[in-house]
């Protein structure tokens, strides 16, 4: 691990009975770095995002946050400091969105009532939701959902932040809202791991990207790199679908 890494990811591997999805990962994050994570539907973009946030326990290899490995016994302290957006948003259908986002800082943080409702509602406000704080998710729009479970992980402060492809399950229309208030988080300097398919949103926030190919990292370097002028016939051709 460098000195200057405040995640780093160490021959990691995870395996589902037969299936090797990730086959060694080696990985430096430098805090305020944002990396974009491409790659085919099955390459390991959101079992390794799983595995950094011990959603998935690794088979082998290591995990570490600010020099301390990430293990079983100290899961809790991990997932204050590591959080985690998720394709499908994952709200409480029977909690009010600000319900949703002070419901981990009462539980885990022991957050009076009132301090946590003040800080709920300046997380909204970051997401630009204070207007629906009493709302429930049935009736929010997806992108809405999806904004109120970025101001959920962030309720934490995490020192890092995950997202598995939080645009997919979103219609079109409703895609640039949630990326808009990414690139904000990415303007504060926070560091960010995104698995996505939106090229755009690697392009201009990312400090570098990692194209996963079959649970290997295959390559990696800037997006004015990565994205224009891969070295790997492999990358090439997943770009060019995509970008098509």
């Amino acid at each position: 691990m460098s000195n200057d890494s405040i995640l780093s990811v160490s021959k990691l591997t995870k395996s589902f009975g037969r299936l090797d999805v990730l086959r060694g990962i080696d990985l430096d994050v430098t805090e305020g770095e944002v990396i974009a994570l491409i790659g085919a539907s099955g390459s390991g973009k959101s079992t390794f995002l799983r595995c950094v946030n011990r959603l998935e326990t690794p088979t082998s290899g290591t995990i570490r946050f600010r020099g301390t490995e990430c293990t079983a016994a100290n899961i809790n302290s991990v997932r204050k400091e590591i959080g985690m957006v998720f394709q499908r948003f994952n709200l409480f259908p029977h909690l009010t969105a600000l319900q949703n986002v002070t419901i981990a800082p009462l539980r885990v943080l022991g957050q009076s009532e009132a301090q946590a409702d003040k800080e709920g509602m300046e997380m909204l406000e970051r997401v630009k939701l204070t207007s629906k704080a009493h709302n429930f998710p049935g009736e929010l729009s997806g992108g809405q959902q999806q904004r109120v479970a970025i101001a959920r992980a962030l309720a934490l402060k995490p020192a890092v932040m995950l997202f598995d492809e939080p645009t997919s399950a979103l219609d079109p229309e409703l895609v640039g809202e949630v990326l808009e208030v990414m690139k904000d988080l990415a303007t504060e300097g926070r560091t960010m791991l995104v698995a996505t398919h939106e090229m755009g949103f690697a392009s201009e926030v990312a400090d570098r990207v990692l194209f996963l190919d079959e649970g290997v990292i295959l390559e990696q370097g800037p997006p004015s790199a990565l994205l224009v002028n891969p070295r790997e016939e492999r990358t090439r051709a997943f770009l060019s679908r995509i970008l098509s």
